[in-house]
């Protein structure tokens, strides 16, 4: 099917106009002042284990296939594994040139997210030999509450995602030129993305997919034919990228149950294994907190209608859109099944999984477009996605602002913004980085830790909890407790290591700690 453009394919400057709109989108959405943030708002948690592998890269703590994070754990040596280090070690050893400087991490996720902008557009805009949509439906994208906020943050969800979007970039070039070399570029993408985070791979599996498709189906998903001929050759990128993930999560998994164990995710969190009370308290959370981060609601349901629309569309529609669609739709209702207990608390999740509404909007795009060209080419249709394109954008705006302005969306920033200098001090008082504290009350990993650039433990999982656990501690190496709120002071099982006080900043007790003798302290 050949398509008709009216003016509207400009392929030599869509990227500069991308570039524009996105500058004006970084002071629209506040950018400008985020940028030189520290880690705080919607899951300053998981910020500060990102960068606490970055930080402890930037000191020679572990190597690249032996993270550490500032957490000792279990083993009392902070080993542990998450994400593929790549950027983690990058910007790590970066930091050793440039100074230790979040901002720089920041700047490369953005420009990351950027490169996987700029892929979509030229993708887009080949398919649809328009343009304007091509910068539409990256707009589309970037008027997404999740992938704004994380395209300029520390979680590897977005740059994954990104290296997806140059991967399907490079496979679009494949499936127009029928050149091996794209096919390789292609899977070569998607395993960084996929090395990141599994969820990346998304529309690599949708692809696959359409591969087993070609072979069992009387479908011709090529331009002029297969798109995948001599199969038993082309199956072959494809297995690499399965075969090299499968080595590195078996890795990443071996490695954490040699050393501390259950500080990240490995594996699935399955529906089934909820019962129907806490099905629904999920959904509850998702409904209040979460869903107009994915989109508007405008968006969503749009969204939903254009996909019924296109599914009963098959004959007209283009058939390997149509596929890849249907199988990403299938796909995303499997993850949301495999992993449907995180969706509380863990918005980034979905990230990846906007590859979804994507391909709903490329499709219908190119559906219209052959059904109804000239509703397709009105001015007036036109003139109405800019609209609606700007009010996401406005929605989107305000709930960037909203995550790290309002305080019930980030709670723990005025708490944590008095360690982001307490650094020096500790150093004042002859702690070193690897002295290890115990930091009461932090419920996380490595929130306090982080901050302050400092190795130990914190109450996470109910930990240190009684004087024994503390006094066994000690023996194995604590030096030094803080207390986060003078009310701690009075806890019963604190008092046997509040007596020899060496210093105090702000609300913070630092506490020096010392083995009882004749016994232990209950």
């Amino acid at each position: 099917m050949k398509l008709k453009t009216k003016g509207y394919y400009f392929p030599k400057y869509s990227l500069l106009i991308l570039a524009g709109i996105l500058v004006i989108l970084f002071f629209v959405y506040g950018f400008n002042t985020i940028l030189f943030m520290r880690p705080q708002g919607v899951h300053q948690w998981r910020q500060c284990d990102c960068l606490s592998f970055t930080l402890n890269f930037y000191h020679n703590d572990g190597t690249f296939f032996s993270p550490v994070i500032h957490y000792l754990g279990r083993d009392g040596d902070g080993k542990t594994v998450s994400d593929f280090p790549l950027l983690y070690y990058g910007i790590g050893k970066l930091w050793q040139v440039t100074g230790y400087h979040e901002y720089i991490y920041r700047l490369i996720v953005l420009l990351i997210s950027f490169a996987g902008l700029a892929a979509l557009v030229k993708t887009v805009e080949g398919i649809l030999k328009d343009s304007f949509m091509g910068l539409f439906v990256a707009l589309i994208l970037y008027s997404s509450t999740i992938f704004v906020y994380y395209s300029n943050n520390f979680l590897m969800n977005v740059p994954a995602f990104s290296f997806a979007l140059i991967a399907l970039f490079f496979f679009y070039k494949y499936y127009d030129s029928g050149k091996n070399k794209f096919l390789l570029i292609s899977m070569a993408f998607f395993l960084l993305g996929g090395l990141l985070k599994t969820p990346a791979l998304m529309s690599f599996v949708a692809i696959l997919g359409v591969f087993v498709l070609e072979q069992i189906l009387p479908v011709k998903f090529g331009k002029n034919g297969k798109l995948f001929p001599k199969p038993k050759i082309r199956i072959i990128p494809f297995l690499l990228v399965i075969i090299l993930i499968i080595l590195w999560y078996g890795y990443a998994a071996s490695y954490n149950s040699k050393h501390n164990s259950g500080i990240f995710l490995i594996g699935i969190l399955p529906i089934w294994k909820l019962d129907m009370a806490h099905i629904l308290d999920i959904i509850h959370y998702v409904r209040v907190l979460w869903l107009n981060s994915y989109h508007s609601k405008a968006m969503q349901v749009i969204a939903i209608i254009l996909f019924l629309a296109i599914l009963f569309s098959y004959k007209k529609s283009q058939k390997f859109l149509w596929y890849f669609m249907v199988l990403l739709g299938i796909g995303f209702l499997l993850f949301l099944m495999l992993f449907f207990q995180v969706f509380n608390h863990h918005d980034y999740y979905l990230i990846n999984q906007l590859v979804f509404m994507l391909s709903i909007f490329t499709a219908f795009f190119y559906l219209l477009n052959h059904s109804f060209p000239k509703v397709f080419h009105s001015p007036v249709f036109r003139i109405l996605l800019v609209l609606l394109l700007a009010y996401n954008v406005k929605v989107c705006a305000g709930n960037i602002h909203d995550r790290y302005y309002v305080e019930w969306l980030n709670p723990n920033n005025k708490e944590t913004k008095e360690l982001e200098n307490i650094t020096p001090y500790l150093r004042s008082l002859g702690i070193k980085r690897t002295d290890p504290m115990l930091v009461e009350d932090d419920p996380s990993f490595d929130i306090t830790l982080y901050l302050m650039d400092q190795k130990g433990y914190t109450t996470f999982g109910g930990r240190f909890r009684d004087s024994l656990e503390i006094r066994q501690a000690i023996g194995s190496g604590l030096k030094y407790l803080m207390v986060t709120d003078s009310s701690f002071l009075r806890r019963p099982y604190l008092q046997p290591f509040i007596k020899d006080r060496i210093g105090k900043w702000n609300k913070f007790y630092i506490f020096k700690l010392h083995l009882a003798k004749g016994g232990i302290d209950r």
